[in-house]
């Protein structure tokens, strides 16, 4: 009623103080349908993780899932702090519709709880839909990221949400975020890829290194019919600074620019440019490759790094390697000895004759040969001394 929360009530406060103290918190964003008035408290907490409700029509394929009917669309009420990006929830969406729950005897009505009674037909479960229902999915999903890497702060947490979410819905308030949707949010929770990005952070020894505010994005994949080359585009914004640069590499290879028109104005917060890189998938070895995308802010701290695969074929090399000719190899292949007969001999050398060396620096080598004659002089005439006294 009256526009909802703006954040600032009670239990949105408390929800902050939460994630600020490295609590990762998520909460439901109520069950009041498309034409709400707003978000009541709690569900507007600016800090914490708001879920909405999906409805998976009862099947295993997240191709049919869709907004719940119950559940609450944003944006909250403004609280006229500048931000905008507050008032963008939920922020997330799970399934909440005809979930199995545990369920005590006494609620049933149905089961026999008391000592000696027959409880085999009773299966303790039951079924309900609500955004309190989807909410503790995501908390299942925080959960896994936690486990695969505990040093997440609450804010990665969000944005890893946010940033792995299946996108649902046409964006809302493009002005502020070309993702967000009232409906869905950033879109559906991804438990898989979410995971696999907080483990990424873990492995490489990013987590807490990142700027979340920071945002890079890959928003196509084609090919140029033209040169044949397969051009990643996407968009690059500072949500409350500027982006300096948007970087990628191949296969955790060096860095490299992405093609973006450069400015002679400061580009302000939230304002969003365009990034290009083109890509020869001929030049590729054969195979998939990784390649990472990231934005760095006046800092140089980096975004979030975001991920695409891309198949090469390997064709350049393949021409390279049949060019050759059986005249070339044998040519090849005798320029290979060559150059191994020549390397063998400049590492093979003849020792140079022993030489004599004085002791004194200023004896010379004749001083040295006659000292040399008169030991040896001495040393016969003992000998022959030796000589005499055994013969008497």
């Amino acid at each position: 009623e009256g526009g909802g929360s703006d954040g600032e009530d009670m239990h949105s406060r408390i929800l902050n103080e939460a994630m600020e103290a490295g609590i990762v918190v998520s909460v439901a964003a109520g069950n009041d349908g498309p034409n709400n008035d707003g978000l009541s408290g709690m569900g507007s907490s600016s800090l914490s993780v708001t879920v909405g409700a999906t409805d998976d029509i009862n099947t295993v394929d997240r191709e049919d899932d869709t907004v719940a009917s119950y559940s609450s669309r944003g944006p909250r009420r403004d609280n006229a702090d500048g931000n905008p990006l507050n008032e963008l929830k939920p922020e997330i969406s799970a399934p909440g519709t005809n979930i199995i729950q545990a369920e005590a005897c006494v609620t049933s009505g149905l089961c026999n709880n008391f000592l000696g009674g027959d409880a085999s037909e009773n299966g303790y479960t039951g079924r309900g839909s609500g955004t309190s229902y989807a909410a503790p999915a995501v908390t299942g999903i925080m959960a896994l990221m936690l486990e695969a890497n505990p040093q997440l702060s609450p804010l990665e947490v969000k944005e890893i949400l946010k940033i792995t979410a299946e996108r649902r819905g046409e964006p809302s308030q493009p002005d502020v975020d070309p993702f967000w949707n009232r409906d869905f949010g950033w879109g559906m929770a991804d438990a898989l890829a979410a995971t696999e990005l907080s483990m990424y952070l873990h492995d490489t020894g990013l987590t807490g290194q990142i700027d979340v505010g920071t945002q890079v994005h890959v928003m196509s994949q084609t090919v140029d019919n033209t040169s044949g080359l397969y051009v990643v585009s996407g968009e690059a914004w500072g949500q409350s600074g500027s982006v300096s640069a948007v970087q990628f590499r191949m296969d955790n290879g060096e860095w490299q620019s992405a093609s973006f028109e450069e400015s002679s104005d400061e580009i302000a917060a939230l304002q969003r440019f365009t990034w290009t890189v083109a890509l020869d998938l001929n030049k590729m070895s054969e195979g998939n490759h990784t390649i990472e995308f990231r934005g760095l802010n006046e800092a140089s701290v980096q975004s979030l790094p975001v991920f695409v695969t891309v198949s090469g074929t390997g064709d350049s090399m393949d021409e390279l390697n049949s060019g050759w000719s059986t005249t070339q190899y044998v040519l090849l292949v005798g320029a290979l000895v060559v150059l191994c007969l020549l390397g063998v001999l400049r590492g093979s050398r003849i020792d140079p004759p022993l030489s004599i060396v004085s002791n004194e620096p200023s004896d010379s080598v004749d001083a040295v040969l006659a000292a040399d004659a008169d030991l040896a002089s001495a040393v016969d005439a003992v000998l022959v001394e030796d000589e005499a006294k055994s013969d008497g």
